[in-house]
């Protein structure tokens, strides 16, 4: 029974349009203001990042235990009353990091820059599980599932693409304290943010109900945890999610070099691809449903992240062309950008598989240990993007590098996301034995998995 209506993907947009305005200042912007307000080294600020994703190896699970206790005794409505619990912390925090009293010395500017960022993840992981959770209890039908899939990305897009906008206009306005640029920047997110987690609040709806879970059943951390281990599915889209960010933010990170270095002016296309995101995440995320009722996930997956490796590769033998380069961006699209869509309606999927196979739904485990995966793709994009320029001999203010530099760079730019596909394609051929499901019938009889 279909039981969505357009305000609920309206709403369920909303949410992400909420999560990812923060999301996007701390990622696109935060550097540029640890190293340019702060004063804090490029090295130390490096360093902050990787503490913090190994806190966030800690903190994810902990923070998602947490949440399923909370979860397990909620009566009635479990997922949508922390979208208002959880908006003003990850708000306030956010700010904070965008923000730091006067007068502090160098040390002391550094621990206000760990605390404050850290306190940020800790309040966003709080407020995104019960976003993330809030899913499986909108519908169970698959094709639902997978629109609601395209909704949060649709929203996530936006909220990716006003910090984008908004920040450089503020940069030039307050070129003299930039102080002010990214305070009053991260205050207009902040304010738009909330206001989203307001509106995905009143226009969603948790159609299905499940009964608080006694004390003596409640979730158990460890046992859900060596649940994990055994839900293949759901291994198989954490690890798949890494492998896809890696190679989405390591090709955005190289992708500036490639143009102004390889095709020597080409950075217009960066604009241009924006572009081509947009329209492909616009035309895929209202035909996501029908296309996994149509062909089942399992295929579309397959068929993706197999000719997403063939253009890759096939472009990185190719000779470096403004021309070929827009053809790719716009033939490889698709390819990225439909299996990133459906992994949210995936991990739904493997959240009712992991009742069926131990009892718990541990939705926080379950989606905080998807998040901490998600965040390991970014730190490795990073990672191979600078230390792959250095390792090419990269050297800034050239008139023309080497060509075995220029060789590194498409490498980079071409060879990581084929590798990352067939990678995907690898575990989605073998772990993925979740039976393609069509109907709601399906779904409620489940799928044979082999534990094998």
């Amino acid at each position: 029974m279909k039981t969505l209506t357009k305000m609920n993907r309206v709403g369920y947009a909303f949410g992400d349009v909420a999560n990812t305005l923060t999301f996007g200042m701390t990622s696109a912007f935060l550097l540029l203001y640890y190293t340019d307000v702060l004063g804090i080294s490029a090295a130390a600020a490096g360093t902050l990042f990787l503490v913090a994703r190994m806190w966030d190896g800690i903190n994810d699970p902990m923070m998602g235990a947490f949440c399923d206790k909370m979860f397990s005794k909620r009566k009635g409505e479990k997922f949508r009353p922390f979208l208002i619990k959880g908006s003003w912390p990850v708000v306030l925090c956010a700010i904070l990091v965008f923000w730091a009293p006067a007068g502090l010395t160098d040390i002391q500017k550094l621990i206000w820059a760990y605390a404050t960022y850290i306190l940020w993840g800790m309040a966003y992981t709080f407020v995104n599980i019960p976003y993330g959770s809030l899913a499986t209890v909108m519908t169970n039908d698959p094709e639902e599932r997978a629109s609601l899939a395209g909704a949060r990305s649709v929203g996530g897009l936006i909220g990716g693409i006003l910090p984008a906008i908004v920040m450089p206009m503020l940069l030039s306005l307050y070129a003299d304290d930039l102080s002010k640029a990214y305070l009053y920047a991260i205050t207009i997110m902040g304010v738009f943010s909330f206001i989203s987690y307001l509106i995905a609040y009143r226009y969603t709806d948790e159609h299905i109900k499940h009964e608080p879970v006694p004390e003596t059943e409640a979730v158990s951390f460890s046992a859900t945890v060596k649940t994990i281990a055994k839900n293949k599915p759901y291994l198989c889209v954490a690890i798949a999610s890494m492998f896809l960010l890696t190679a989405m933010l390591g090709q955005q990170s190289i992708l500036y070099y490639y143009l102004a270095e390889n095709l020597s002016g080409g950075v217009w296309l960066i604009s241009v691809n924006s572009i081509i995101m947009m329209v492909t995440i616009g035309i895929l995320a209202p035909l996501a449903g029908k296309l996994v009722g149509k062909f089942g996930v399992k295929k579309i997956m397959l068929t993706c992240f197999a000719l997403g490796a063939i253009i890759n590769i096939g472009v990185f033998l190719l000779p470096s062309s403004t021309y070929i380069t827009l053809g790719y961006l716009i033939l490889h699209a698709p390819f990225i950008m439909l299996p990133s869509i459906l992994f949210w309606a995936n991990i739904a999927d493997c959240i009712d598989y992991n009742y069926e196979i131990s009892g718990q739904r541990g939705e926080g485990v379950l989606y905080s240990s998807y998040s901490f995966m998600r965040k390991m793709g970014q730190a490795i994009a990073g990672f191979i993007a600078g230390m792959g320029l250095s390792l090419v001999g990269y050297t800034a203010g050239l008139e023309a590098q080497s060509d075995a530099t220029l060789f590194g760079i498409k490498a980079v730019m071409f060879v990581l996301p084929g590798i990352c596909a067939v990678a995907c394609f690898i575990l989605y051929k073998t772990m993925w034995t979740l039976k393609d499901k069509k109907s709601v019938s399906e779904v409620e009889e489940q799928a044979e998995l082999a534990e094998a």
